[in-house]
C-alpha cells in the first residue's frame, strides 16, 4: 500500500507545492478521494479473511463502531470491514508520514531539491 500512495504523490504533485509538513500532502491526497480508494481496495472481501483478521484485530472494530462507522450496520462482516478501514485509514497517514520524512520534502518542494 506504501507503493500505491508514492505512486499517488508523484502523479498529484505538480512540483510547485510547498509543503511544511506531511498533513498538507496528506490533506492534499485526501482531497481528490485516490487516497480513500487505495485504502478501500485493501479492505478483505472474503468472509474467511475477515474472521481472520478481526481476531488480532478487533479493536479497530471498535473503534469504528464508537466513531459511527458502522451506524446502521447490522451485519457482522460488514462491521470487520469497518474495521479495516479505520485501521487502514491509520497505516495510510503513517505512511503519508514516513513518505514525506523519508524524501525531506525533496519531492514535495522543488526548491529543497535544488
Amino acid at each position: 500500500m506504501k507503493n500505491e500512495i508514492l505512486d499517488l504523490i508523484k502523479e498529484t504533485l505538480v512540483g510547485d507545492e510547498k509543503m511544511d509538513c506531511s498533513d498538507v500532502l496528506y490533506d492534499l491526497l485526501d482531497y481528490s478521494g485516490s487516497l480513500h480508494e487505495i485504502i478501500d481496495s485493501h479492505i478483505d472481501l472474503y468472509y474467511y479473511d475477515l474472521r481472520i483478521w478481526a481476531v488480532e484485530n478487533w479493536e479497530y472494530v471498535e473503534e469504528a463502531l464508537e466513531e459511527g462507522i458502522c451506524e446502521g450496520v447490522n451485519e457482522y462482516h460488514k462491521m470487520i470491514q469497518a474495521g479495516q478501514y479505520m485501521a487502514l485509514s491509520e497505516y495510510a497517514r503513517c505512511s503519508v508520514d514516513e513518505l514525506f520524512n523519508d524524501y525531506n520534502g525533496v519531492l514535495f518542494n522543488k526548491e529543497v531539491a535544488s
